[in-house]
């Protein structure tokens, strides 16, 4: 994970990671990349709800289905797993396809 105020830059095949100056042991880092455009990443509002609504779903499910399991003890293992995969599934098919709708925030650099 990127710390905050970073940015992620692709330039001549190679990632260029840079950090905010107050964290020096990340500045300036690379990582070999495939032949691509210069292109800085960064982080979208609508990315960051996206994927805090599908955590907050997923704790949501989990919760529910302990819940259910304790009603009946003798058999918790059981009706734990069929609560909680029957709601986690959907959840995270829709998570993975709104991923679609919501490309990240790209913009083109002028370089050299």
């Amino acid at each position: 994970m990127l710390p905050t105020g970073s940015t992620l830059l692709l330039e001549n095949g190679k990632a260029m990671f840079n950090a905010p100056e107050s964290n020096e042991e990340y500045a300036q880092t690379e990582a070999p990349m495939g032949a691509a455009q210069q292109v800085l990443v960064s982080f979208s509002l609508p990315n960051t709800i996206r994927i805090v609504i599908t955590n907050v779903l997923c704790l949501t499910e989990l919760c529910v289905a302990m819940y259910l399991a304790k009603q009946n003890p003798e058999e918790f293992t059981p009706v734990f797993l069929k609560a909680f995969f029957s709601l986690l599934v959907p959840t995270l098919i829709v998570g993975i396809i709104s991923k679609r709708f919501v490309p990240p925030k790209r913009q083109q650099l002028s370089g050299p």
